[in-house]
């Protein structure tokens, strides 16, 4: 049996692809030489070891938690491309671990892309050289015409055959294009005389490494009055450009993936479950959670993994537009609706999203008479823009999401309840940050690396003492408190390992007063509220079903009875 695996191991170093294998647990089984190359980790450093301390948010862990493979997935690791297939492993229907299988692409695709750079380029000049109207001439080396245009040949009254061979001088007069092709210098919006004209010029050296192989000359302005004509259609195609742009910027913002949340703790084990299983059904989804839980992540990461995945994703947070523009947002307008209404209309959210997502963040403080008539679009699917009298049907996927208890808003007829049934199909429950103190971590290490990415700087570090403070902090804020922070302590700190000193006046204030208030107790009591919070952790995810909530814990169900009576928790009521 040891030489069977020792002959193993030694077929899967001798692989230009990285193999690497995990277990039911997610920690390292196999980790072969090229895997170890691509990744920059020895292998004695990686087996054995969590996957995701080794590979932060690795898409091995998603296909073991799915039982679902992955196949020809690119994936950026440093500076290299590779190409992934994930698979899970089942033993007699037993889901038991995952395999991945990724090979370096990277110079395939550098030659792929200069290859196809490079056809682009010739067709491209061929075309243009072709086109009715341009005039433009390409010599080689000696000055001799190898290319030209017929519009260009025509003007300087011979043909494109009889040209080609000949030097430029002898079929261009006042031309300086052999004389380009032999300094290497570029000239640009020069002036030139042609057969009586006074046209504008660019020519461009053509150079193969160091060594110049030619010329490329251009007519750009054949008179002045084309100068004109342009800059005015460069106007308009400018302020398209700005307008385009801008609605860009509004309707779509970053992609995200579940591999982007980031966390393996009970709590938003069970919520990213769910989600993910959401994914899979066109219903409503209702995302619950504080401000700052991530809200928004889940709806992008529900959208990414679902059916609807290529098409649009369009957000409206209903708290942050002005309650009379609300209705002119979602459902569009038409020309002349109100004062101010640009020409020819413009669509709302739910037209700009058919074929995929709308995003209603903060639908809690939606304007109770909006209620009404965003309920009549989600029950016909169909809009009628402000102003107009013609319905249009739209084909979309709605996911909402509040901070606020919606619950208590009905009760006290600030939301109707007829929305709030059409809406919560699916709820999904975002934990609190202080409700997976697991995650703390991992979380804090994600966003010192994006941080570090962003700025081009070299990765943070967290030191011990900020590690105890992170973790006794209650997070009122949440995520977004968190990378607050972070953000902070990067900017006031000059070396890779932030320190306390580094931190807002605020967190080391409370830090302090926790420790006045604290006195570390005995290792079993910790152990012991360990236990209590993961418990109750597990229950409110599980929407106090104990069954389920055993099941997160990866406990036997009379277990957990056990040590909710020793705990002194409640069984939830039904």
């Amino acid at each position: 049996m040891p030489e069977r695996k020792a002959i193993l191991g030694t077929v899967l170093d001798s692989l230009a692809s990285g193999v690497v294998a995990i277990d039911r647990a997610g920690d390292i089984v196999v980790f072969n030489s090229a895997a170890s190359r691509l990744l920059g980790v020895p292998p004695e450093e990686a087996l054995g070891k969590n996957l995701l301390a080794i590979v932060p948010n690795a898409g091995l862990v998603d296909v073991l938690r799915t039982g679902e493979p992955e196949a020809g997935r690119t994936q950026v690791i440093g500076s290299r491309t590779v190409l992934t297939n994930r698979s899970p492993i089942f033993r007699d229907g037993e889901l038991i671990g995952a395999a991945s299988i990724f090979q370096d692409i990277t110079e395939m695709e550098k030659v792929s892309r200069e290859l196809d750079s490079t056809k682009t380029i010739v067709r491209t000049l061929e075309e243009v050289l072709s086109g009715a109207g341009e005039w433009m001439v390409v010599v080689d080396a000696q000055g001799a015409i190898t290319m030209i245009s017929e519009a260009y040949a025509k003007f300087n009254g011979t043909t494109v055959a009889e040209a080609i061979g000949r030097h430029v001088t002898g079929v261009i007069e006042n031309t300086r294009m052999h004389v380009v092709a032999q300094t290497g210098v570029a000239e640009m919006g020069e002036s030139q005389k042609v057969r009586g004209r006074d046209v504008i010029v660019n020519r461009i050296p053509l150079k193969e490494g160091d060594r110049i192989v030619g010329a490329y000359g251009r007519v750009v302005f054949k008179d002045v009055e084309q100068l004109r004509e342009l800059a005015g259609k460069l106007h308009i195609l400018e302020s398209k450009v700005r307008y385009y742009e801008q609605e860009l910027t509004h309707l779509r913002g970053s992609r995200y993936t579940f591999a982007n949340i980031v966390g393996e703790g009970v709590a938003i084990a069970a919520a990213k479950d769910e989600a993910l299983r959401a994914s899979r059904k066109d219903s409503t989804v209702l995302l619950r959670g504080e401000t700052g839980t991530g809200k928004e992540l889940f709806a992008h990461a529900i959208h990414a993994a679902g059916p609807r995945g290529s098409g649009p994703f369009i957000k409206l947070n209903c708290a942050a537009v002005p309650a009379e523009l609300l209705e002119s947002e979602l459902f569009g307008y038409e020309e002349g609706a109100f004062t101010g209404a640009k020409r020819g209309g413009k669509p709302g959210k739910f037209e700009l999203a058919n074929g995929g997502t709308l995003f209603l963040d903060e639908i809690g403080d939606m304007p109770y008479p909006m209620q009404a008539k965003l309920l009549r679009a989600l029950q016909e699917k169909e809009v009628e823009r402000v102003g107009g009298t013609a319905t249009r049907l739209v084909d979309i996927r709605v996911i909402a999401a509040t901070s606020r208890n919606i619950e208590e808003l009905v009760g006290e007829g600030k939301f109707r309840a007829d929305l709030y049934y059409r809406v919560n199909v699916i709820p999904i429950r975002i934990p609190p940050l202080r409700d997976r103190r697991e995650d703390i971590d991992p979380i804090a290490d994600w966003i010192l690396a994006k941080l570090s990415t962003q700025g081009g700087e070299p990765k943070r570090s967290l030191s011990p003492e900020i590690r105890e403070i992170f973790a006794s902090y209650p997070w009122p804020g949440n995520v977004r408190e968190l990378h607050n922070v972070l953000e902070h302590a990067a900017a006031m700190s000059r070396e890779p390992l932030l320190l306390p000193e580094h931190l807002p006046a605020y967190l080391l204030r409370a830090a302090s007063s926790g420790e006045k208030r604290s006195i570390p107790g005995s290792l079993s009591n910790v152990k012991a509220e360990a236990e209590r919070t993961a418990i109750l952790a597990a229950l409110r995810a599980a929407d106090g079903n104990k069954s389920k909530a055993a099941s997160l814990l990866r406990i036997h169900r009379v277990k957990l009875y056990e040590k909710m009576k020793r705990y002194g928790i409640p069984s939830p009521r039904a």
